[in-house]
């Protein structure tokens, strides 16, 4: 028994904080957010420094690639000019967590003018 609860402490152990994967703290506008025009930027907050690798931008008729800075390690990310169009928008990202571990989600905008 004494073996078995020191084999199990030690992949307790190993599968602590280094095997936590980052996680998206906020995001500016917040997700689910309901626009009345496409915001100058979007900024991405994660629990730790990240490396974001990609973000696209998938709507109902389209998917592009949008840039944003900085390019390497960060806790925090801006989309410049992310030009949403009317209707849903998902900005699907990428990154690899401290530990080398990807991770993705989403982030979904709506932009709904005001009627005139």
């Amino acid at each position: 028994m004494k073996r078995f609860l020191g084999a199990l402490l030690a992949l307790l152990m190993m599968t602590g904080p280094a095997a936590a994967h980052t996680t998206l703290q906020s995001t500016s506008p917040a997700s689910g957010a309901v626009l009345t025009r496409s915001p100058e930027q979007v900024t991405m907050t994660f629990g730790e420094p990240t490396r974001l690798t990609s973000v696209a931008l998938v709507t109902a008729s389209s998917e592009r690639r949008l840039s944003f800075t900085p390019s390497g390690s960060a806790t925090t990310f801006t989309i410049t000019a992310p030009a949403l169009v009317a209707g849903r928008n998902e900005l699907r990202w990428r990154a690899l967590s401290r530990d080398g571990h990807p991770v993705e989600g989403s982030i979904i905008l709506v932009v709904r003018p005001p009627n005139r």
